[in-house]
């Protein structure tokens, strides 16, 4: 009989025989002998036979000798050479700590953790000494300690299924043990000594310095280049000196022993292309944007909720040439949440009036919709940098204004969305969008190089700057009245669906008084008759007779600014004199004068400038009280002598007050009218 089928097996350290053995294959006993010998203790059941698949297990030296003997016969002892038990393996279990400790905890000294094969096996170590240390804290009572580490030691080089590197002499084995379990040793005291020391690494910090500081020279050397460069240092027939210091590197820093530290070009590379070297050697190896798009860390997040809380603003130049070579700036305001274009302009040059004009495309969009004004403006330093101290500063006109950082192009919204809008629309609507360099093949577009004298001239397809123009409004229209990106969110709504739906609650509304005098036009005008001024050959109305009382005196002259919409019409201008609000001023509507074709437009339009008229003489006529008619009666008192000041401050009084009746004797309206025809 084979151990396959032998009815042997132990339990834990316990040799047993199986209970179902006895009655039903053996027929030592029957069941009912079976169950009388376990009740009265003659047979120790070690193991009860409960539950699926478990059989009963009776300890073999608590059976009785009649009952072993029987046994015996059957099985021959021959038949157990092969059934061995090892109190080690019985013991061992998976330790999680120690699992987590060379997983996630222990750093060699250069940094880095270890190996998942050696991870496995410093956890392999850490579960057999754990197992030991049980074995041993069960036996100590009673055993010496040497008979137990002889125990130990013959276990641990028998265990099956375990890989590991444990001693099998039994004193080296209980050294490691002891160090394993005293205080200060732990899980640390399993890793050899010259795992990740710097004596393994056969470059040190020294030279890998000095290897790093070759290849990030200007000239951006080869690996192997940097080898030759090094030898040949070693050899003295280079000198290597810190150019900012002045100071020049000394060959014996190199030597160890007397021996030079001579290393292969695999080690070289090995060490320039070390993924913590390679993040020093692109910040001088490469530009600042590959830098900063590839290595540097950056933020992350995501959009806001409502339309208007952020607009991001940006220029680029329009893909496709004009006749002259050049191409056309653009300026773009984006609202993140939706992505919709808000505001765009367009310029042969870029400069600040490209950026004031993109603001007041914008401002006529919202003021147009009653959409009200951003909550922040995200905005570069570039071009726009002369406006942080009046209409970009925070507070000012826009509640919060964020100035992107220079060179990080990626953390601005509006070049995320000026790429999808190229290659998402501009590619589809129009033709010649791409570069000649692009990877894909789809994006690439064809150039046919001029072989003349110059050698860097290519046959390339120009356009005119209205048609460019033109054709980016188009691209724009179809962008904005497209299915926002985010259907999750925004189902079968379009990106404008999405800016004029979900509009900031918070937002200000559209105030012409402010935004004219910032992004407005401006000219110099008079106030004329007491009632209008006159702007681009077009009349605005005072709002009221009484503001005449807010000019200074004796002067008419006020400065209007206005906001053209897209078709260079004016509603409105708004009056300041010397920098002091006055009003705004709506445009002079005109009526019929005929009565029998006046409609109710033309009436309610008369009736408003009969109204206005109405307030002046109104004016007039309570200023008139004020004005008294006085006689003059000389007398022999003597003249009051007053002060330079007084005198000065009177004598005009009375220059005005002469002249003003002077005016008024001296006015005939029949030789007024006679002098104006002859003057026509």
């Amino acid at each position: 009989m084979n151990t396959a089928t032998s009815p042997y097996e132990y339990y834990g350290p316990t040799l047993c025989v199986r209970g179902n053995w006895l009655y039903e294959d053996a027929n030592v006993i029957t069941i009912e002998n079976y169950r009388n010998l376990t009740q009265r203790g003659h047979l120790n059941v070690v193991r009860p036979g409960k539950g699926k698949g478990n059989y009963a297990l009776v300890e073999f030296e608590s059976m009785r000798p009649d009952i072993k003997d029987a046994v015996m016969e059957i099985v021959k002892p021959e038949d157990l050479k092969d059934l061995t038990y090892n109190p080690i393996q019985e013991l061992i279990k998976p330790d999680s700590e120690a699992i987590s400790y060379f997983a996630t905890k222990y750093t060699k000294p250069d940094g880095r953790g270890l190996e998942l094969s050696k991870q496995k096996l410093y956890c392999t170590h850490a579960f057999i000494l754990n197992a030991c240390r049980e074995f041993e804290s069960k036996h100590i009572a009673r055993k010496k300690k040497g008979w137990i580490w002889e125990q130990i030691s013959s276990a641990v080089n028998e265990l099956e299924g375990f890989e590991h590197k444990l001693p099998a002499n039994a004193r080296a084995l209980r050294r490691v043990y002891d160090k394993y379990v005293a205080d200060g040793g732990g899980y640390r005291s399993l890793v050899h000594g010259g795992d990740g020391n710097d004596n393994s690494r056969k470059v040190n910090d020294k030279l890998e310095r000095l290897f790093l500081s070759i290849y990030t020279m200007k000239n951006k050397p080869f690996s192997s280049t940097v080898h030759q460069i090094y030898l040949q240092f070693l050899g003295g027939s280079l000198d290597i000196v810190d150019t900012s210091t002045g100071e020049l590197f000394d060959p014996q820093d190199f030597y160890k022993d007397g021996v030079p530290l001579v290393v292969s070009e695999a080690t070289v590379w090995n060490y320039v292309n070390d993924p913590k070297n390679q993040v020093l050697v692109s910040k001088y190896r490469s530009g600042a944007h590959e830098y900063q798009n590839n290595h540097r860390p950056h933020v992350h997040r995501h959009s806001p909720m409502f339309s208007l809380s952020k607009i991001s603003l940006d220029d680029r130049d329009l893909p496709r040439k004009l006749s002259n070579g050049k191409r056309v700036k653009a300026y773009y305001a984006y609202d993140v949440t939706s992505g919709c274009i808000i505001g765009a302009s367009y310029s042969r040059d870029k400069d600040t009036k490209l950026f004031i004009d993109c603001i007041r495309d914008m401002l006529l969009f919202l003021g147009r919709g009653d959409f009200g004004i951003p909550m922040e403006m995200e905005v570069e330093h570039h071009i726009v940098n002369q406006f942080k101290h009046d209409l970009m500063l925070a507070g000012t006109c826009f509640p919060f204004v964020r100035w992107c950082n220079p060179g990080n192009s990626q953390e601005k919204r509006a070049e995320h969305f000026n790429k999808k809008k190229k290659y998402g629309y501009e590619k589809r609507y129009q033709d010649g969008i791409g570069r000649w360099y692009a990877k894909s093949e789809a994006h690439r577009t064809s150039v046919e190089k001029i072989f003349d004298g110059e050698n860097n001239n290519y046959k390339e397809r120009k356009y005119e700057y209205e048609q460019l123009i033109e054709d980016d409004k188009f691209t724009i229209e179809k962008y904005n009245n497209d299915l926002h990106p985010n259907k999750k969110r925004y189902p079968n709504m379009t990106r404008l669906d999405v800016l004029k739906s979900k509009i900031n609650p918070n937002c200000a509304k559209f105030d012409e008084v402010i935004w004219a005098r910032y992004v407005g036009d401006k000219t110099t005008t008079t106030i004329k008759r007491s009632q209008y001024v006159t702007v681009q050959y077009e009349k605005y109305a005072l709002p009221s007779p009484e503001l005449l009382t807010l000019l200074e005196p004796n002067n008419y002259t006020v400065d209007a600014y206005y906001i053209p919409d897209e078709t260079g019409k004016i509603d409105r201008v708004v009056l300041y004199q010397n920098d002091h609000f006055i009003c705004e001023c709506d445009k002079i509507i005109t009526y019929n004068e005929s009565k029998a074709e006046r409609t109710e437009l033309d009436e309610s339009i008369r009736l408003g400038q009969s109204k206005y008229i109405a307030q002046f003489d109104s004016m007039v006529k309570n200023d008139k009280s004020r004005i008294q008619k006085l006689a003059l009666i000389e007398n022999n008192y003597p003249t009051i002598k007053a002060s330079q000041e007084d005198v000065v401050h009177q004598s005009i009084e009375t220059d005005q007050e002469d002249e003003f009746a002077d005016l008024l004797n001296s006015y005939d309206p029949e030789y007024t009218k006679s002098i104006a025809k002859e003057n026509i």
